[in-house]
């Protein structure tokens, strides 16, 4: 009677148990699919609302986007803590927003929460996170730090084919946009001499208009 009993009451608990975890489970896959939601609304705000027609609609409008980016930043931010598996484009994007928003402390965490996220990612999103961190940290005047992400971020893409090379002809661009002199000029060198190794010429043609271009 008593081992009946007993496994009667070891039954019922583990019935509970699995209602613990389970309800668990769809309190994080709901606030997973929040966070989603509002990375995705983050990416799309800007194109959404109308375009303004004189000066005082464009500055209400912007005034509009800015107050939204920055709740949504802010609420992604705050939800990204019960989550564990966030790609580094959502920490990215969260990134720029909080950026945009006046939130350099947070934007870096985000930054580098991106990069321990590429671990497992593979080197083409290692090379955007590092990439994005250093374009915050040039803009922070950081410019020692801001060129050891670019360094980074180039030694993890590689150059083993015509893709990875492309993605460092354009990494080096945009690179010399934000220094001055022989250093730019030099990493623009280093652009064109990475366009003659590439083996397509139809690459080669498109990434020798891409560098010559005044635009990104």
């Amino acid at each position: 009677m008593q081992a009946g009993v007993l496994a009667i009451s070891l039954a019922a608990l583990a019935v509970s148990l699995y209602g613990i975890v389970e309800r668990q489970g769809a309190s994080r896959r709901a606030e997973r699919l929040r966070f989603a939601g509002l990375v995705n609304e983050l990416n799309s705000l800007r194109l959404e609302h109308q375009q303004p027609t004189t000066i005082l609609d464009y500055g209400d409008a912007v005034d509009a986007v800015n107050a939204r980016a920055e709740l949504l930043a802010v609420q992604a931010f705050l939800l990204r803590r019960k989550l564990h598996d966030i790609a580094s484009p959502e920490y990215r994007t969260l990134a720029y927003a909080l950026s945009r928003s006046g939130y350099p402390a947070e934007a870096e965490r985000c930054w580098r929460e991106a990069l321990l996220a590429t671990e497992d990612e593979g080197p083409t999103q290692a090379l955007f996170a590092r990439r994005g961190y250093a374009f915050f940290l040039f803009a922070a005047g950081r410019p020692e730090e801001a060129r050891e992400q670019m360094r980074l971020g180039l030694k993890a893409i590689g150059s083993a084919d015509d893709t990875a090379r492309i993605h460092q002809i354009r990494t080096y661009k945009y690179w010399a946009a934000d220094e001055n002199g022989d250093r730019a000029a030099e990493l623009r060198k280093q652009a064109a001499d990475a366009i003659d190794l590439l083996e397509n010429e139809h690459a080669r043609r498109r990434m020798r208009a891409f560098l010559e271009s005044t635009d990104g």
